[in-house]
């Protein structure tokens, strides 16, 4: 792996990145940069239970086909959710994907002393930080959109074009936030995102 001063861990937080790319046939994308991917069981559970759901079937086999990098977080949250269902095959529980999401942020990712949590999310609460509970958390977690991580893919030039992912997706029906939180980060976690969207693994794994 290159040599970078920070190490990135990648986690996903909810179903709306992950529908965009899996409906664009672009779920490979977030292998590009060549860090872990982490990804709460309840927002797989959320984005795979319907298996007619678009994206559905593709977000499952992706993630079975690259257990090697991309890593479920057990949360108790989900598990907690699972016993209610067996109770109730009826159990729904509002919020259940971004409540995972804010479990596997401040306790499920451990991050050690030179590595940042990338954050791909559409929820406007990780957005917001409303998960951050101190400056060093500010310093090392760091929230971006689907928008600035194929964007940041498209200025390193590691893939021909952010608009074609997402003109990709609207075919296939998925209308697609397009809204970008990067620029206003601080210059520190810009930065250790840029140089995250830079890094080069497998160039064979690579393509558009």
């Amino acid at each position: 792996m290159p040599n970078d001063p920070l190490h990135a861990k990648l986690i996903v937080t909810d179903t709306g990145p992950l529908i965009t790319l899996a409906a664009a046939e672009a779920l490979d994308y977030l292998l590009y940069p060549d860090v872990p991917i982490h990804i709460p069981d309840a927002v797989l559970y959320e984005a795979t239970v319907n298996s007619s759901a678009l994206g559905a079937e593709n977000i499952a086999s992706w993630v079975q086909a690259h257990a090697a990098k991309v890593y479920p977080v057990v949360t108790e949250t989900y598990a907690n959710f699972l016993i209610a269902r067996e109770r109730d095959s009826g159990h729904r529980e509002r919020d259940l994907g971004e409540r995972a999401a804010i479990e596997a942020v401040r306790y499920g990712v451990p991050l050690s002393a030179e590595e940042r949590a990338v954050l791909i999310t559409e929820d406007d609460r990780v957005l917001r930080g409303s998960f951050i509970i101190t400056a060093e958390d500010r310093e090392r977690i760091i929230a971006i959109t689907t928008s600035d991580f194929l964007n940041g893919l498209e200025a390193a030039g590691r893939i021909n074009s952010a608009d074609e992912v997402y003109r990709r997706a609207e075919d296939q029906g998925r209308a697609a936030s397009r809204r970008k939180i990067l620029e206003t980060q601080h210059a520190v976690a810009r930065d250790a995102v840029h140089a995250m969207l830079n890094r080069r693994g497998d160039p064979s794994a690579e393509g558009d």
